[in-house]
């Protein structure tokens, strides 16, 4: 059975829709149409995850992983509100900067937990057996390599800007190992997809598995075209600004979809 439609077609009606209005707005008003896209998503994936948890009963082991992974959303939003110049002005500005990278981490730390609880809710349910545990470790080895080769270079290049003594890049490095380490756990979600082929359960870890697949893209397609100096570009920031509203809008799909899965059973 499959889930309502919109599930599949919001992420990239949500994507090509501030494609085209970056377009339009031109130069001048990308970084507002971005700051958008950006908030926009986040409050997505926060609603799909609340939703998500919300199928279950309180203290379910799914109900705690819908939570965690909203919870870095719910987190990084926070931050985002400091930046806020109004806000900035209020809370200090530059002496503000380790609270706002604590913020990042714990969102990301968050977020990884969460993650991992959802790769691994198959084998938590009893129904793992050895076949699917074997025919996981080359899902899990790809992952792996797919995570270092996405942020290698972006996880690099801020280290190196906070042993220089930017402060700043706490957020950064925080943001690009919780990247890394949840890119890296998109294999075993995929695993567990795989496993529930067929049922109603498929469409929450399918939905995932192309949120991951999307943040994956981003985080190369940011290192990219800051290795090419070409990240200014209008053209190159839409394009990966779209991967980020992918990833966020799929991870906002598949907590309703486990909600619908949920209901439907």
């Amino acid at each position: 059975m499959r889930p309502p439609r919109a599930l599949l077609v919001v992420p990239p009606v949500f994507a090509a829709l501030f494609v085209v209005i970056g377009l339009a707005a031109g130069a001048a008003s990308l970084a507002v149409v971005l700051r958008a896209e950006n908030e926009l998503g986040k409050l997505v994936a926060l609603a799909g995850c609340a939703v998500g948890a919300l199928a279950f009963e309180r203290g379910d082991y799914l109900r705690r992983a819908w939570v965690l992974s909203g919870g870095c959303m719910l987190l990084l939003l926070v931050r985002d509100v400091t930046v806020i110049p109004a806000v900035d002005a209020v809370v200090g500005g530059a002496r503000f900067d380790g609270a706002r990278g604590a913020l990042v981490v714990a969102g990301n730390t968050s977020s990884v937990i969460g993650a991992w609880m959802l790769a691994h809710a198959w084998s938590v349910s009893g129904l793992d057996d050895d076949a699917s545990r074997r025919g996981r470790w080359p899902l899990v080895a790809v992952g792996i390599v797919a995570s270092f080769v996405a942020t290698g270079w972006p996880l690099v290049h801020d280290l190196a800007l906070l042993f220089g003594g930017d402060m700043n890049a706490i957020a950064w490095v925080g943001s690009d190992l919780g990247d890394t380490i949840c890119l890296a756990l998109v294999a075993p979600v995929l695993a567990t997809a795989l496993a529930l082929r067929g049922g109603r359960l498929l469409w929450p870890w399918a939905l995932l598995t192309a949120g991951g697949i999307a943040w994956v893209l981003y985080d190369a397609g940011w290192g990219t075209t800051e290795l090419l100096h070409v990240d200014r570009m209008p053209a190159a920031r839409l394009g990966v600004e779209a991967l980020r509203a992918l990833a966020c809008t799929f991870t906002g799909m598949a907590g309703v979809a486990q909600r619908w899965a949920v209901a439907e059973s």
